[in-house]
């Protein structure tokens, strides 16, 4: 399918509202599927009227009857190609505010999100099943992940982004059902980070299996921020833990180039890495973060990550040689 060069210029969408007000069951307010060649431009503003949802949602309120474990996203794209989106407002998702699934080749340039820090599950721009996927020059604030990338994702670009509140931009959650899973050549450049409970992140479950290869973080500038580096091998949802298993994601050649800053957790760089299936060949290079006013001091902490140091590294690396 061709589209017109420019679809929507100015202007506005708005949800209907909460569950009671959708009369179908649809999974997302816009969504485009097997198209070629779309540009969204103009400076319109998508509102997902999200709250009637976040009410409602099972992560927030388990116990009530009704709640709803899936919640549309506002904007998605499903085995697309050749898309662009400039200048786009969204706020107050549903869910995920911008989901691209099984695609190539989708740049987004100047895109701001906005929806509070408790709003549920609202990731800004979720990428899975996809690749040469570019985001430049865009402010998100999000109830959860700013940008989050997913499993069979390749050549990712993500450059000068400002993100928070949020989880920060997050690789994983991979592994959960013990699939086999790859992602390539993640690129992350010129990202600031303000009160967020994470920085940049890898996450995978136990029971995966495969690997997440080349992937660099530089010119980080982290606010404040809970968790500034983080790579966590050991990702579930059980209080007490999980165990060490046999299985895990192999996490290779990652590189964090160039980072400043305050952390506001004691633990600032953090690779918790699985006994059975290391992380290996990590780099840390021109790290210089500072505890935030609430802390006195910051450290470092390495479990069976494996790599090297380069230039100033504060705190001091715990990097297994």
């Amino acid at each position: 399918m061709q589209v017109p060069k420019s679809l929507f210029s100015e202007g506005g969408v708005i949800a209907p509202g909460g569950p009671e007000k959708w009369k179908i069951k649809a999974q997302s307010l816009i969504s485009f599927e097997n198209v070629s060649g779309l540009t969204l431009d103009g400076y319109g503003t998508i509102n997902g009227l999200g709250k009637g949802w976040w009410d409602l949602s099972c992560a927030y309120h388990p116990k009530l009857k009704g709640c709803y474990d899936r919640r549309p996203t506002t904007l998605t794209f499903i085995y697309c190609t050749r898309i662009r989106v400039n200048n786009i407002f969204m706020i107050n998702s549903p869910q995920v505010h911008i989901l691209v699934w099984y695609s190539n080749d989708v740049k987004f340039d100047s895109v701001s999100i906005n929806s509070p820090a408790l709003s549920p599950n609202t990731d800004g721009i979720h990428i899975e099943d996809s690749k040469n996927v570019s985001v430049f020059h865009s402010v998100i604030k999000a109830g959860d992940d700013c940008i989050s990338i997913g499993d069979q994702s390749f050549h990712i670009l993500i450059v000068n982004i400002f993100c928070g509140p949020g989880h920060g931009i997050s690789i994983g959650s991979l592994g959960r059902d013990g699939e086999e899973v790859k992602v390539e050549n993640i690129q992350v450049h010129r990202a600031n980070f303000f009160g967020t409970t994470n920085g940049v992140r890898i996450k995978t479950y136990q029971v995966g299996k495969g690997i997440v290869h080349h992937v660099g973080f530089k010119n980080l500038t982290f606010h404040n921020v809970e968790n500034p580096i983080i790579i966590d091998q050991h990702y579930c949802f059980d209080p007490n833990g999980c165990p060490d298993l046999p299985t895990a994601v192999h996490i290779d050649d990652v590189k964090f180039q160039g980072a400043i800053g305050t952390s506001a957790s004691e633990v600032a760089m953090n690779l918790n890495c699985s006994k059975s299936v290391p992380c290996t060949n990590i780099n840390f290079k021109n790290i210089r973060l500072k505890p935030a006013k609430s802390l006195k001091r910051i450290k470092s902490s390495c479990n069976n990550a494996y790599g090297s140091n380069t230039g100033t590294v504060k705190p001091s690396s715990c990097l297994h040689s």
